[in-house]
């Protein structure tokens, strides 16, 4: 079974572990988690998935006052737990607290090689509306992806 919670302290290590595996191009540090969960919850929101007691992926989103977009900031699942819906279930999450914080759209960078997580953003109403060339590194570009809150 799958459940989901709020991070705590005692969980970046294993974040910061997880992120060279998932993310080895451009991974965030022990330090860079500690930053963003100073800002849960007034400007952050994160959520880890756990089976078996064992974390298997984690997001989050960033909402620097209402009336402006949301900055989603990761979205990562280990690949033996992928799809089965965790991701998805992310998105309904950060979506749903962006929105309550009064966020106007929603905003995030996917490597462009990624074709399942593509898939699922347009899926759920996001849409390319630019690249960043080696945004995860040399030869590693990213399509901006948006979705607007009507």
């Amino acid at each position: 079974m799958i459940t989901y919670r709020q991070p705590i302290a005692l969980d970046i290590p294993v974040l910061a572990s997880y992120e060279k595996q998932l993310f080895p191009y451009s991974p965030w540090n022990t330090a860079q988690f500690k930053e963003e969960f100073a800002g849960i919850p007034t400007t952050r929101y994160m959520s880890v998935a756990e089976a078996d007691n064992k974390i298997i992926g984690y997001c989050g989103v960033f909402v620097p006052a209402p009336g402006v977009e949301a900055d989603i900031l990761t979205v990562a699942v280990l690949p033996e737990y992928r799809r089965q819906g965790i991701a998805k279930e992310f998105m309904r999450q950060i979506e749903e607290w962006s929105k309550e914080r009064g966020a106007s759209a929603m905003m995030l960078e996917v490597e462009q090689t990624n074709e399942s997580a593509i898939e699922l953003y347009k899926s759920l109403g996001y849409m390319k509306i630019s690249v960043r060339m080696d945004y995860y590194g040399p030869g590693k570009d990213a399509f901006v992806m948006r979705k607007d809150f009507a």
